[in-house]
């Protein structure tokens, strides 16, 4: 069962939601994703326009949401 990070966000903006999510920097994330630091912040302006968040302890509350539900179901 899909959550709804994996069906409303592109690949690369998921990349940057999970590292984020994590605790990166915009330019730390960018560094280990081989990107630019404001293509980051260009998929991260995005990831909060679609999911209607706009921060990113709201974007970490949804990825931990994201990964229980996952363990959940292979429990």
């Amino acid at each position: 069962m899909a959550h709804v990070l994996d069906e409303l966000l592109t690949p690369c903006e998921l990349r940057v939601a999970m590292a984020v999510a994590e605790g990166a920097t915009s330019r730390e994330a960018a560094d280990a994703l081989f990107v630019s630091r404001r293509t980051v912040e260009t998929h991260l302006e995005n990831v909060y326009r679609k999911l209607g968040i706009r921060n990113r302890t709201q974007l970490t509350r949804l990825v931990i949401l994201r990964d229980r539900a996952a363990a959940d179901v292979s429990a």
